[in-house]
């Protein structure tokens, strides 16, 4: 089951995936770096994590100022913890981790409920926990998500052509994700 060894190995890709600060045009999350998006770290209201600046406002700035030290206790809090990680084996942690950053905690819990065939209400819950204890291979349920989650980054890139510059960027992190589950 998940540790916080796996959230420091899980973390180090993210923070490799994800890359310094950016403000793409076209990118819903507008400002990130780190892979926090200033959106998301005006939505937290948490002011203690994200007004790294210390101006009273969580802005730009801030964003700018996010570095490996200052964003794990976000990635930690928001990413991490709201999961049951530690019910969660290692390997399918990783999957849901990296899901939650780049489509959302909702997300990455409705993608585990259906790759285990339960319902997916975005909730991990009783159901999903005992389906999860049910499971034959971590890995090949972790591998089942990836091939889940690339169906899906293709099928929004067709039905909107402004995320298809994202594609090949979505299917590489997915595949990268895949070989280091060997890894985890």
């Amino acid at each position: 089951m998940a540790n916080d060894s796996d959230f420091k190995k899980a973390l180090d890709f993210i923070l490799s995936a994800e890359g310094g600060f950016n403000n793409i045009p076209g990118d819903t999350g507008g400002a990130t770096n780190c892979g926090i998006s200033l959106r998301f770290l005006q939505g937290t209201g948490n002011y203690e994590l994200g007004d790294l600046d210390g101006d009273g406002d969580i802005d730009i700035a801030d964003i700018r100022l996010l570095d490996k030290k200052n964003v794990a206790p976000i990635y930690k809090k928001y990413f991490w913890d709201c999961f049951p990680m530690a019910e969660i084996p290692a390997q399918v942690a990783y999957v849901v981790f990296d899901v939650a950053v780049n489509s959302g905690q909702r997300t990455a819990a409705k993608l585990l409920q259906k790759a285990l065939g339960v319902e997916a209400d975005g909730n991990i819950g009783q159901q999903t926990l005992l389906a999860l204890n049910c499971i034959d291979s971590a890995f090949n349920l972790a591998d089942k998500m990836c091939q889940m989650r690339k169906t899906q980054y293709v099928s929004y890139a067709q039905h909107n052509a402004s995320l298809q510059k994202f594609l090949n960027g979505w299917l590489n992190r997915v595949d990268h994700v895949r070989k280091n589950l060997f890894e985890v």
